[in-house]
């Protein structure tokens, strides 16, 4: 039997290919953050540059086969330094108000990588199309209910904070 490879060298051709789509969301995630202070997107550009660098240089050696789980795991270690970040800053906030805001980034970042993970499933030597389609049904929704949650609690939590909750 062929055996066929997909060394580090193969996965980090596609970089720059996979760069291509993203960087205009990175200039417009930049850009609105320049006019609107500096508060968000370095988790966000943290996330997609996650999905886009880090995912085909880690792909062997992270855990599970779906390319979604990998992608959601990678991009939990990405958010954990900003959900702690928003945790532990503050000191005087509320407890509530603090672990939302950390449940936010943990909410939101990692459907971010994983989803820009999932581009990768066609470009690999180990994947079918019989595969990738159940991948995508199965993860898809978890990640947009994962992405929605985080999105409609920080919607939630500035609602409050502008209502006057501590």
């Amino acid at each position: 039997m062929r055996r066929v490879r997909f060394t580090l060298r193969d996965r980090l051709v596609l970089i720059p290919v996979e760069l291509v789509p993203v960087l205009p969301v990175l200039i417009a995630v930049v850009g609105l953050d320049l006019i609107g202070g500096f508060v968000s997107s370095p988790p966000v550009v943290a996330a997609i540059l996650t999905g886009t660098v880090l995912f085909p240089i880690l792909l062997p050696w992270l855990p599970t086969h779906a390319f979604s789980t990998k992608g959601l795991i990678l991009g939990g270690f990405v958010a954990l330094p900003f959900a702690l970040l928003a945790f532990l800053s503050g000191p005087n906030s509320a407890l509530w108000l603090r672990a939302t805001g950390a449940l936010t980034w943990l909410l939101t970042l990692p459907p971010i990588t994983a989803f820009i993970a999932l581009n990768f499933t066609g470009s690999t030597t180990f994947t079918s199309r019989t595969g990738v389609r159940r991948e995508i049904f199965a993860y898809i929704p978890v990640m947009a209910w994962m992405f929605g949650g985080g999105i409609a609690l920080t919607i939630a939590r500035a609602a409050i904070k502008m209502l006057g909750g501590t």
